[in-house]
């Protein structure tokens, strides 16, 4: 599950059809919304929800998928983006699942858990984001930079991919930047030298400085590029386990840093 949406362009829905996808994201019932929009019947709700289906071109109406597409290719508009919130491996791979169009039962069987198990983790997952439903689910996840293009979704996703152990992820931290937030892991044996990528200057020393002297994250370093166009570089851990790309990083830190 590297990639839970393809390469979808700007897509978008007739009104009627937008309308219905925004209420199920946002945890309304068929009923609800079939009075909410004047549809008049559950069937007519569930009629619209086959046709976003076939116009994502997706084989079944799964709705949390559907608000994943719908979200990812533009034809809904994604929820207000609020502080992110990093969650624990299995949290994080069950949400997956779901916005990837895969049963809580697929879920259990894929990771070897009992189905009750895999029940009682969507509860507890649904309640720490405030969610009623599995496809507001989904639009939490969005909303908390759990899923979507942020860059905060990317890091959380990055080290989700090896396989963090389930103390560490008790250890990272949210790094504010002015241009949105990043997650930052400490350095430790199986990691030892961990780097944040930034684009500014600024915000890389900004982001140097709230991670100083924080246990899991000395001796602190920052590089500038040595070529125009490349980002900065903060790294923590050890130096002499470093792996500095072949292009990009010059070896001197930037100035103006005391931990650098």
């Amino acid at each position: 599950m590297t990639t839970l949406t393809p390469s979808l362009v700007t897509a978008s829905l007739p009104p009627l059809d937008r309308q219905v996808l925004e209420l199920i994201a946002e945890g309304h019932r068929d009923p609800e919304v079939a009075a909410r929009l004047g549809l008049g019947t559950v069937a007519r709700v569930r009629y619209r929800l086959d046709q976003i289906a076939r116009h994502f071109g997706l084989e079944a109406v799964v709705r949390p998928q559907l608000v994943h597409h719908g979200y990812a290719c533009g034809a809904v508009p994604p929820p207000l983006v609020l502080q992110p919130l990093p969650l624990d491996t299995d949290a994080f791979d069950l949400i997956r699942t779901l916005a990837a169009g895969k049963t809580l039962t697929a879920y259990a069987r894929r990771r070897g858990t009992a189905s009750h198990q895999a029940t009682y983790l969507l509860e507890k997952t649904s309640a720490r984001l405030g969610a009623t439903t599995r496809p507001s689910l989904i639009r939490h996840a969005w909303q908390r930079q759990i899923l979507g293009p942020s860059v905060f979704a990317a890091d959380l996703a990055a080290l989700h991919a090896q396989r963090p152990r389930p103390s560490e992820t008790g250890q990272w931290l949210i790094v504010p930047l002015l241009s949105g937030y990043r997650l930052a892991a400490p350095a430790t044996g199986r990691s030892p030298t961990r780097h944040l990528d930034i684009a500014d200057r600024e915000e890389v020393l900004v982001a140097a400085h709230f991670l100083a002297d924080r246990d899991g994250y000395a001796p602190l370093w920052v590089t500038q590029p040595s070529q125009p166009g490349r980002p900065y570089r903060v790294s923590w851990g050890r130096r002499a386990a470093a792996v500095q790309p072949r292009h990009g990083f010059a070896a001197e830190p930037v100035q103006g840093l005391r931990s650098a």
